[in-house]
């Protein structure tokens, strides 16, 4: 009976786990319907919202920039940009250079957050800056925000926070709205379609709606796109960045707003290698003035010759092609009505010609030495290659004795370790002759090295160039590439912010007072700039960044040693008296009775 009972209970227990594996098989039906119900939901939220979202009025953003901005930053991914940077050996640096406001947003955790930037990741944004007549430099920033641009309404919520809000309607129902606080304005934002606009100036975001609106004067960058993977681009016209800067150069510099006249629209790709942060240049639209302002500058192959004479360690410097059809130039210039040169000719009765441009090479340079004693413009020096060094300095020399008979010059010539230094007493000799890029040498002290001659305000500072050249310390020409028709700059960071008093006013010194971090990190620059289409893309300029405290270490013994050179006992001849070489430069510097005592013109 047991054994027929447990023979029956089996079946029973099979029955039931046959009925249980029923239920379950009849149960699965229902949760994979379920399933297929929500992601069928899922799909066409999804698909709705793609649509709502592309269905949506959209404005490329070049279109908001009114015309002529002097400057224009821009990212194609703003965040990406930021946590690059944010990740760099700049980080401290950048963050330093910021006012606390600023870089409290810098610094911000917020873009740290990685579902923010899935949210954000396609936020382009760019940044433009204008000169105005009344308003001085007015600023704009735009972002494409897509589809996100309609949760802005929460901009007042946060914003009303911190600032009163007051709106107006500008052109087509635009509600334009400004962020004040204690009476003074911060600012104007408004949003239109996919995009966030904000402005310093009412007037710039009441030109930036009637740029979208009526389709008047667009940007040349109306249509563009960015590059992609680039860091941060810049598009800007350097004749319209001068503009920008000139209220703080402590004097017009001719030759830099030349230079812009010349180069043309440029854009900037800025990309981070490792510790350089480079920058790839094109022009995009060509630039020439016919005026004696770098009129020289041609498209001649560099040979390094006047690299070696100058010193390895210099603030900064820059070397140039010449024209080799100079007559063809100043004929040119003769019939637009430009010929300064002719009055030196009438007075002094020389010819350019024969005089100067017969013994004229194709290469020019200017360098300004090390911080040092030797104050402003009497740390520049010019340099004119020549093919025939005896022949220039013969000219040279015969113009110093035809000089000599008209003014009370103190000396005639200066010898210093085998080399002649010369003084011509003539006012604005050099940007006569050569063009308004020379216009920094105002008392010409002239000395040849090999096949460079040397212009100076200071004889000590050609005195540099000699002890560089027979002790070896110029710049290795080996590791310098420097392409056909170009501009070739180089410099160290820190050495420029000490000497940016020389060039800067003190407002403008304000600004860059918080900046010392920033340039101090730059242990060296260099950039070529070339205008001719035939080499377009050979431009860059790139910053090598290291330790701000062992760049000023760095300096500070440059600059001993410099000094300790100076004062070094070495014989100098005074026409032809010896004495030593400190008393010589001494008595043959500039005087303050020198100014008067020039050939003028009037």
């Amino acid at each position: 009976m047991t054994i027929e009972g447990e023979n029956q209970e089996f079946p029973m227990e099979e029955l039931s786990e046959e009925q249980s594996s029923h239920e379950e098989v009849t149960d699965k039906p229902k949760k994979s319907n379920w399933k297929y119900i929500v992601l069928g939901i899922l799909i066409l939220l999804i698909g709705t919202f793609l649509w709502w979202t592309r269905s949506l009025p959209t404005t490329p953003m070049w279109v908001t920039l009114p015309s002529s901005p002097g400057i224009l930053i821009g990212s194609e991914n703003v965040l990406s940009s930021w946590k690059e940077i944010r990740d760099s050996e700049w980080d401290e640096s950048i963050s330093e250079a910021l006012t606390p406001g600023k870089r409290k947003v810098y610094q911000s955790a917020v873009g740290e957050n990685s579902f923010l930037h899935l949210l954000m990741s396609d936020y382009p944004a760019i940044c433009g800056m204008y000169q105005t007549e009344k308003e001085g430099k007015a600023i704009i920033g735009v972002v494409n925000l897509g589809w996100k641009a309609k949760l802005t309404h929460n901009l007042r919520f946060i914003l009303g926070k911190k600032f009163i809000l007051e709106s107006q309607v500008f052109g087509d129902q635009v509600l334009v709205t400004s962020l004040k606080r204690n009476n003074h304005t911060y600012g104007y934002y408004f949003v239109y379609n996919n995009l966030l606009v904000f402005t310093t100036h009412q007037s710039l975001a009441k030109r930036s709606i009637e740029s979208i609106e009526e389709g008047g004067e667009l940007t040349d960058l109306s249509g563009k796109s960015f590059t992609e993977g680039a860091l941060f681009e810049v598009w800007a016209h350097p004749s319209a960045v001068y503009s920008l800067m000139e209220s703080y150069f402590v004097e017009p510099l001719v030759s830099i707003k030349g230079l812009g006249k010349l180069l043309g629209y440029q854009h900037w790709v800025w990309n981070k290698e490792e510790k350089q942060l480079k920058a790839s240049i094109t022009t995009q639209q060509k630039g020439f003035s016919l005026e004696s302002v770098w009129w020289m500058w041609s498209g001649t192959q560099s040979s390094k010759e006047l690299l070696t004479v100058i010193p390895k360690d210099v603030t900064m410097a820059s070397q140039w092609g010449l024209s080799n059809k100079i007559n063809e130039r100043r004929a040119a210039l003769k019939r637009a009505g430009v010929a300064p040169w002719e009055v030196i000719e009438q007075r002094l009765k020389i010819n350019i010609a024969k005089d100067f441009d017969s013994w004229l090479g194709d290469e020019a340079a200017w360098v300004k030495l090390l911080p040092s004693q030797l104050k402003g413009k009497d740390g520049e020096v010019m340099l004119l290659k020549t093919d025939n060094p005896a022949l220039a300095s013969e000219k040279l020399r015969d113009l110093n004795e035809l000089i000599e008979k008209q003014t009370l010059e103190r000396f005639s010539e200066l010898k210093y370790r085998g080399f002649a230094i010369g003084y011509l007493g003539i006012e604005d000799l050099l940007p006569r002759i050569y063009g308004e890029a020379f216009d920094r040498i105002k008392r010409p002290y002239y000395t040849v090295l090999g096949n460079a001659v040397a212009f100076s305000n200071h004889p000590l500072s050609l005195k540099r160039l000699i002890d560089a050249k027979l002790d070896n310390k110029t710049i290795d020409i080996d590791s310098r590439t420097i392409p056909k028709s170009a501009m070739y700059f180089w410099g160290q960071g820190e050495a420029l912010y000490q000497d940016l008093p020389l060039w800067i006013d003190q407002e403008g010194l304000k600004l860059m007072r918080n900046k010392k971090t920033l340039m101090g990190s730059i242990v060296n620059f260099e950039g070529v700039l070339s205008p001719r289409s035939k080499f377009n893309g050979a431009s860059f300029v790139t910053f090598q960044y290291g330790d701000e405290k062992e760049a000023q270490i760095t300096l500070e013994q440059l600059k001993r040693e410099q000094t300790a050179l100076d004062e070094k006992k070495i014989s100098a001849y005074l026409d032809e008296k010896e004495m030593p070489q400190q008393k010589a430069f001494m008595i043959a510097a500039p005087k303050v009775a020198d100014d008067n005592n020039m050939i003028k013109f009037k």
